[in-house]
């Protein structure tokens, strides 16, 4: 927790008036400002957290042993008390001391004849269901609380500095992500995505704590990751409220994971993979890429590590220096690694240029061949950015076409003219050329089919837009599906910015492909770990982990099968039956309260949401057009998907 005031004034100014016996909630009062303000007073109470020595608070926790009933008024109250060495945990104790509003937070300090009454009391945390909407802590400032829901992690930026973590009620999504620009969801999710979080501290003044209390074995704590039942203190620090654990925070949930999540049984693994300025010829020359040659080396073994436990039969990498040089290097680490010679890259005739970067592939000849030449999209730039290849599967000789882009960034807004400009639609700046480069590349796969004899199309890439923004709707709109949405609907992510998740880096596909794809995943080797641990960082860690900012996306495809789940046919278990599969108004849901039912256009777009409340959904609700829908049902943990047709 960083502190920029650490002292205690010792030498008083004001006329001390004599001392008081008052009750916790009496000096607390119901104001910011407590009543006893510039007074001695005596008080009793039980010790409900300790937190002294060297770096820390240096203090103590005291609470009313019965509180006085008034929810304006908070029944605990800190003790400043940097020599104590005497109250424990569950002591109930009788104090003197002076209060004040130290930087607005109401404590006592100056404490004198403080005497032990009893041991081993208990104090019952107040037990809290946070709304985050209406909520005031000042109310329980001082107290012992215990949440009632489960809290997650939703940003460890400040962990390894300033020992803290960053909590909320739940993961938080970039509105864009989840809903469509200015709709009512979208407005919601940006107003609940501001509210104020629940800040976890360590309780100690200094900075990078070792070790870090709050990390796990490999010295981190992951976005995502969850805990139940926190048992805190609250207390008002540099203006807000943080909360410090009274003993074992257990986390869980969202582990790093060394091999990738299921995709299914596939006969192709194509992997997208935006590399975070890997360059092998003019690094240090800019801001961007490794500084010199130590972090270069650094950058390399980890983005080979990623690499190799990937294990894709194509690559397509982005921000990869331009020229062969950085596809080459890759190759030849690879082959190394793996013992073989089967890693080769796509050599596309261009030439390092500086810092730029570019999108390329490299790929498994043992596993696929390329057909005919590479085909870039240079208008609209960026140049380079935006390729097709199409590829035969060397086991059964079909072919598809693989698209890998890196469409224009959301950065440099002040330099954007005309529609370009910032919307403040949640699209920032550069939408409109975004939206350009997905039409451009849509134009150049429908030349591509005859150039490279296949209708199978996948677009891959960081395409700098979300999932709901207007670039990757072009794509939906004109048929193509967001595989993301079809696997996980709105869980996906591969990114995080500010505290909020969504995926820039995209799996599209158009219908014929969409039907060959057995699974996707986003390997989160990078958006949840701490930025610390980062190649050019001085406590860099070994390993794949934090090789980049965006983690990779991994399709797996049974190229040359419709694919055809059982799963998706027919309820998984017992706890579950659906019928009819052709409705007209109701459709029978035979599963548990609390179940939700939600139904996908084929595309993957979210149309309708619904609590199932008596085993029943009327689907008229959701004014469906005749035609094929895709069914989810959230239910036991589970979620079950089917295609259900509406007459």
């Amino acid at each position: 927790m960083k502190k920029i005031y650490t002292f205690l004034f010792l030498v008083l100014s004001l006329t001390v008036v004599g001392q008081v016996n008052v009750s916790i909630p009496e000096i607390q009062g119901s104001g910011n400002v407590s009543p006893y303000n510039g007074q001695n007073v005596k008080t009793t109470g039980v010790v409900t957290a300790v937190f002294t020595g060297n770096g820390t608070i240096n203090g103590f926790f005291l609470q009313d042993k019965t509180g006085d009933g008034n929810a304006d008024t908070s029944d605990g109250i800190f003790v400043y008390s940097p020599n104590n060495s005497t109250v424990q945990q569950g002591d109930e104790i009788s104090i003197t001391a002076y209060v004040s509003e130290y930087h607005s937070r109401t404590q006592l300090s100056n404490a004198s004849n403080i005497t032990v009454l009893s041991k081993g009391n208990i104090i019952r945390p107040q037990k809290i269901f946070y709304d985050i909407n209406n909520w005031n802590w000042e109310r329980y400032e001082g107290m012992l609380v215990e949440f009632q829901q489960p809290l997650y992690v939703n940003n460890n930026y400040y962990l390894k500095q300033y020992g803290e973590l960053e909590l909320g009620i739940k993961r938080k999504m970039i509105p864009t992500n989840i809903a469509l620009p200015l709709s009512s969801e979208y407005k919601a999710l940006v107003n609940e995505n501001s509210l104020s979080p629940i800040i976890l501290d360590d309780a100690y003044t200094s900075t990078y704590v070792s070790p870090i209390v709050f990390a796990d074995e490999n010295g981190t704590r992951r976005l995502g990751e969850k805990v139940d039942k926190l048992q805190a203190v609250v207390d008002y620090s540099n203006s807000r409220y943080v909360f410090y654990p009274v003993g074992e925070v257990r986390f869980y949930g969202n582990p790093r994971k060394r091999t990738h999540d299921d995709i299914g049984k596939y006969n192709l693994k194509v992997c997208g993979f935006n590399l975070e300025y890997y360059l092998v010829q003019n690094y240090g020359k800019s801001n961007f890429g490794a500084a010199n040659q130590e972090e270069f080396n650094r950058q390399h073994a980890k983005i080979v590590d990623a690499l190799y436990g990937i294990d894709a039969d194509i690559y397509g990498l982005i921000e990869i220096e331009q020229g062969q040089a950085a596809l080459s290097k890759l190759a030849q680490a690879l082959n190394e690694k793996s013992g073989t010679n089967n890693y080769t890259f796509i050599d596309d005739g261009g030439y390092a240029s500086g810092t730029f970067t570019k999108v390329g592939y490299l790929y498994r000849s043992d596993k696929v061949s390329p057909i005919k030449g590479l085909t870039n999209i240079n208008n609209p730039g960026p140049r380079n950015r935006k390729k097709l290849q199409g590829f035969e599967l060397n086991s059964n000789k079909e072919k598809f076409i693989f698209s890998i882009n890196h469409f224009k960034a959301k950065s440099g807004c002040s330099s954007a003219k005309g529609g370009d400009k910032d919307q403040g639609d949640g699209q920032s700046c550069y939408n409109y050329t975004r939206t350009l480069e997905a039409n451009a590349v849509m134009n150049a796969v429908n030349i591509g089919r005859t150039n490279y004899g296949t209708d199978n199309v996948l677009i891959m890439g960081d395409l700098n837009a979300y999932a709901k923004e207007d670039p990757i709707q072009t794509f939906l709109n004109k048929g193509y599906v967001d595989l993301h949405q079809k696997f996980h609907t709105d869980s996906a992510y591969s990114y995080v910015y500010r505290t909020e998740a969504g995926y820039l880096d995209h799996a599209i596909a158009n219908e014929s492909m969409a039907q060959q794809v057995t699974g996707v995943t986003d390997f989160h080797i990078n958006a949840d770990e701490l930025t610390d641990y980062g190649y050019s960082k001085a406590d860099w860690n070994v390993g794949m982990y934090r090789c980049s900012d965006h983690d990779p996306v991994i399709v797996g495809i049974s190229l040359g099968e419709i694919v055809i789940d059982d799963e998706e046919q027919q309820p998984s278990d017992k706890l579950l039956k659906i019928y009819p599969t052709v409705v007209t108004d109701i459709l029978n849901i035979e599963v548990a309260d609390n179940s939700i039912a939600q139904i996908f256009a084929v595309n993957g777009i979210k149309l309708y949401e619904k609590e199932i409340t008596g085993q029943t959904l009327d689907i008229k609700q959701a004014r469906l057009l005749p035609g094929a829908y895709i069914l989810r049902v959230l239910y036991d943990g589970k979620i079950h998907q089917q295609i259900i047709i509406v007459k």
